[in-house]
């Protein structure tokens, strides 16, 4: 009996998750998740009792295991683009933009106050970016009025929004692109699967290491887009776990380190 409480433990450590490559099994490169200031692990079984009831008081004499899950949760403060996939639940992909010129665009009964995001389509359907040349008029048969930047309309070059500043009955906007890249996540119900592994560095204790070899993340509450600037706060992601079986192996391994 250890009456000296030498096997405390206060945890830290990294989790590292390799996503399994495209329609295999098989793990590509581990890729940290960063700081995480929330990581567990859930155990439960069921279990089916079973009672002798022959004579007097019934009596437990059984109760085999008949189901066993590992899962878990984790929480992120990591919002790189790779983390945010996860939660999202589909791939990063990089959107490589062409130049264009004299792209033109009408609009009608606009009302001061209203935003347009110029490019939108069911093809591009979040937009062009990083605008060049912007001019808008008021689009008059023959000879149209130029509107003045700041006085009828702002423009944000880099995001390809249009704010319009008073009433129009009608404004023709003309512009071109600059080549651009970006990344972007669409948000699909993509099962994303790879191995897990947590490697402890804990603050006290001895330690160790966690591998799932198939497990399952899935997103898991809420992701805050604003807090208040009275109660600024970091914001966080969060991750639930389910362990699988994959073949012959284990749900998870616990790992010593080597002697």
């Amino acid at each position: 009996m250890d009456f000296q409480s030498n096997n405390l433990t206060v945890p830290r450590g990294k989790g590292y998750f390799a996503r399994y490559l495209p329609g295999t099994t098989t793990p590509g490169p581990f890729r940290e998740l960063g700081n995480c200031p929330d990581f567990t692990l859930t155990r439960n079984a069921t279990t089916l009792p079973h009672y002798g009831s022959q004579s007097g008081m019934r009596k437990l004499d059984a109760e085999p295991v008949i189901d066993a899950t590992l899962t878990g949760a984790i929480t992120t403060d990591d919002m790189k683009t790779e983390n945010a996939a996860f939660w999202f639940m589909g791939d990063v992909a990089t959107i490589s933009a062409t130049a264009q010129t004299a792209l033109t665009e009408t609009r009608l009964l606009a009302k001061a106050g209203d935003m347009y995001q110029l490019g939108r389509s069911d093809a591009n359907p979040t937009g062009n970016r990083k605008l060049t040349n912007v001019v808008v008029t008021d689009g008059a048969a023959g000879s149209p009025a130029t509107l003045v930047l700041g006085v009828a309309y702002e423009v944000d070059l880099a995001l390809g929004l249009l704010t319009i500043l008073t009433d129009l009955a009608k404004f023709v906007v003309t512009y071109d692109t600059a080549i651009s890249t970006r990344q972007q996540i669409a948000a699909t119900v993509s099962q994303i699967e790879g191995e897990l592994k947590f490697i402890s560095f804990n603050a006290l204790g001895v330690q160790s290491d966690v591998t799932i070899p198939r497990a399952r993340l899935a997103p898991n509450g809420d992701l805050s887009l604003l807090t208040g600037a009275d109660s600024p706060a970091y914001q966080t992601m969060g991750l639930s776990i389910t362990a699988l079986y994959k073949g012959n192996l284990a749900l998870a391994y616990r790992d010593g380190r080597p002697a």
